[in-house]
């Protein structure tokens, strides 16, 4: 799926040395690079709910693809409501 493809490049985007001093138009907190294992967590949350939605996509089932969406958005929010700037 490609909810799956973009959770396993998104981090990528934040390697060390990619922070707020390297990139200036950036909408990325600095916590992304100095608290880097909560955001890794963060990371592994997406990961793990968008691998688990392409696994029930497969399957066809409306309401339990709309169910593992729902989680998956989630891991979205908590993650750019720690690190992304409003």
């Amino acid at each position: 799926s490609h909810v799956e493809m973009m959770s396993k490049a998104a981090p990528e985007g934040f390697a060390k040395g990619s922070g707020p001093d390297a990139v200036k138009d950036t909408d990325a907190k600095p916590e992304i690079w100095t608290n880097s294992a909560k955001f890794e967590t963060a990371m592994t949350d997406f990961q793990r709910e968008a691998a688990k939605l392409a696994e029930v996509a497969k399957g066809g089932d409306e309401g339990a693809i709309k169910a593992q969406f729902g989680k998956t958005a989630e891991t979205c929010k908590a993650c750019h409501k720690e690190f992304r700037k409003d």
